[in-house]
């Protein structure tokens, strides 16, 4: 039997790791059968299992890929309450240096063994250490390999006209089972949802808009703010392949030059103004900002009963800040949608009509760099003075798109406001839908309310400050 761990008492207390994905040698074992192999294996080693760690479909050699029960396994060596791992394959727990290393710091404070059927390894062993790294370069290597056959294989499809459909529900959203035919009606909702996008519409609004005019995704669900938001992201809609950069067997549902502009309106948050990230249903409730001074908290919706009043009326208030800011909803949203209208009828707002210059090809370059970039962090090897040269063009790098995700914002609102240009006092109150108001509003105004400069009733438009944008 083996030794107990140093620094343990009592029975070798083990932990069953099992995971599944594609393995080299193409062994593909399912976790239950991992589990129970594991457990014959700690019956004749004598030890007791105390937990199963189960990590399904989850790559281990991906630096960006979460194992949820290998931080729970490592918690628990951390706390003493397991002193030894039983493992199917080592490949299965291991397929970089660094989780080897995470363990080899782990055996030197609480004394782990590792044992599989191809034998019983001592992480504190120097020996045992070099045969485990070897092993972990094997298995990175195979890794790599495998990733480059496949996207050798989805370069083979794509010229030969073929493709993966995928997607949840058989197909991916606008396309049918083959990956290639466009779903008529799905199609047209997409580029109608991109071009209200870039008007400056939420997310939130057109997927509630659609979803109630019949649109559910594959699956059956009905279209969300973030499965639409996913959607018009994927290279995909651009008849692009996953790179965002070569060219697909399929037509493309949006045009190239647009599908960028959405890509970079929504990467800014553009479509998402703070006015239009839930479903509101009071026109300037978080739009509208508290005057007191020091204060600045937006203002919220509060019901009150007023004296002789038997219904409780609406009014914005300073809910979470100074408390001593409240107006009447009604005739607040009444004089802002009026100063909204007269903006839209003045020629001199906003200053010139000329829509500003699109940056969403430049912030695909920027895409592409950036990630190029820190990839060469990751696998940097060479002198410091290189190291600092990469660092400062990250950093630069950083800077322009900060710029251009501000560049966007304003992009979206001008298409908005070129939009409703001229837009009439019944229309604004008939014809608009409650998120393209709330939009409007804060496209033009900062809307600051001011605590009451006089007592007793009435509505003082002196103490509500409506400045346009730029």
């Amino acid at each position: 039997m083996p030794s107990r761990p140093a620094g343990n008492s009592g029975p070798v207390r083990a932990g069953i790791y099992c995971r599944i994905s594609l393995a080299a040698m193409g062994d593909t074992t399912k976790v239950d059968d991992q589990e129970q192999i594991c457990r014959q294996l700690a019956d004749r080693l004598g030890w007791h299992v105390e937990d199963v760690y189960q990590d399904h479909a989850r790559s281990a050699w991906q630096p960006n890929r979460k194992r949820k029960e290998w931080d729970r396994m490592l918690a628990d060596i951390e706390s003493g309450r397991i002193s030894a791992i039983v493992v199917y394959h080592g490949d299965r727990l291991l397929r970089t240096h660094e989780d080897l290393l995470t363990l080899i710091r782990l055996a030197r404070t609480r004394g782990i063994q590792l044992a599989s059927p191809a034998g019983t390894r001592d992480l504190g062993s120097y020996d045992d250490q070099f045969i485990l790294e070897i092993e972990a370069s094997m298995a990175k290597r195979e890794s790599a390999n495998t990733s480059r056959r496949r996207k050798a294989q989805y370069e083979r499809w794509r010229r030969e006209g073929r493709v993966r459909p995928g997607g949840r529900g058989g197909r991916p959203i606008c396309f049918g089972t083959d990956g290639t035919t466009h779903v008529p009606q799905e199609a047209e909702w997409a580029r109608e949802a991109a071009h209200r996008i870039l008007d400056g519409e939420s997310t939130g609004s057109v997927a509630r808009d659609l979803a109630g005019r019949g649109w559910v995704t594959p699956p059956g669900a009905p279209m969300s703010a973030q499965t639409l938001k996913k959607m018009l992201l994927r290279p995909r809609m651009a008849g692009l392949m996953p790179d965002g950069e070569s060219r697909g067997a399929w037509e493309p549902v949006i045009d190239r030059e647009t599908w960028e502009r959405v890509c970079l309106v929504l990467s800014a948050k553009a479509g998402e103004f703070g006015y239009a990230t839930s479903a509101r249903k009071w026109l300037l409730s978080g739009i509208a900002v508290c005057g007191a001074p020091g204060c600045g908290r937006p203002l919220q919706i509060s019901m009150s009963q007023g004296r002789g009043r038997k219904e409780y009326a609406a009014g914005y208030a300073c809910r979470d800040g100074c408390k001593k800011v409240y107006r009447s909803a009604v005739h607040l949203d009444a004089y802002v949608g009026g100063q909204v209208v007269a903006y839209l009828n003045n020629p001199l707002h906003p200053e010139g009509r000329a829509m500003p210059v699109d940056h969403a090809a430049e912030w695909r370059v920027l895409e592409g760099e950036h990630a190029a970039t820190l990839a060469k962090l990751r696998d940097f090897r060479s002198s410091a003075g290189t190291l600092d040269a990469l660092a400062a063009r990250l950093e630069g790098i950083d800077a322009r798109m900060a710029e251009l995700r501000e560049l966007a914002a304003g992009n979206s609102r001008a298409r908005l406001i070129e939009r409703y240009r001229g837009l009439t006092r019944g229309e604004w109150e008939n014809g608009l839908a409650l998120e393209v108001k709330r939009a409007l509003v804060a496209a033009c105004f900062t809307v600051t309310v001011l605590p009451a400069s006089g007592r007793g009733p009435g509505f003082r438009v002196q103490d509500v400050r409506v400045e346009p944008l730029g």
